[in-house]
């Protein structure tokens, strides 16, 4: 792994000295791994790639102010998010249809209008707990819960990227799912009590 943070650093500097073969290499490395996080702050695939190619604009643009870094991915991660929250204007994070009931996803479905309206809400409502429930994390706690649930990430490769020692990634998420559990359980308590 060394010699690929060292390969990378070593694009980084060229980038920083103009170095258009060196996006190039960049942009290649990376153009997955920053899809799959883009979907993570908006779900048009459009929004991700005009991110994305922003993005990679404004490093060659500004490539004289870009600081040095050792971890390339990171940077370039949290670039993107901030690109695509900032143009896009998202707020809050995205829910996946993972989370989502298995009847609402089988579109072959004979349910009546009724059903799909109650479901719709019932949707409505968990996406929204579960959504404020994960706005309570802080972004750190945000990041690590994506990288290991969204991405299926080991602790390690997620120590890597957060640039973090692995226990310490394992102590964010632990704490992340332990404040996640006591707002989803506060909420839902909530929700029956004043229904």
């Amino acid at each position: 792994m060394k010699v690929f943070q060292d390969c990378e650093t070593v694009l980084w500097q060229k980038l920083k000295q103009g170095n258009t073969e060196a996006l190039g290499l960049l942009y290649d490395r990376y153009i997955d791994d920053l899809i799959l996080y883009g979907t993570k702050f908006s779900q048009d695939k459009q929004t991700v790639m005009d991110g994305i190619h922003d993005l990679f604009i404004n490093l060659y643009k500004y490539r004289n102010s870009l600081t040095d870094t050792d971890n390339v991915k990171y940077y370039l991660l949290r670039s993107l998010k901030n690109q695509i929250l900032k143009e896009s204007k998202i707020k809050h994070i995205f829910i996946p249809n993972t989370l989502l009931p298995k009847s609402y996803m089988n579109k072959n479905s004979t349910a009546s209008h009724e059903d799909h309206i109650i479901e719709t809400e019932y949707l409505d409502q968990k996406s929204f707990r579960l959504a404020d429930a994960i706005n309570s994390l802080s972004k750190k706690q945000k990041q690590c819960i994506f990288l290991r649930f969204n991405e299926n990430r080991q602790y390690d490769e997620i120590a890597e990227i957060m640039n973090v020692s692995v226990e310490t990634s394992r102590t964010i998420i632990y704490r992340a799912i332990k404040v996640l559990r006591s707002n989803l359980t506060t909420i839902a308590l909530l929700f029956y009590i004043f229904l």
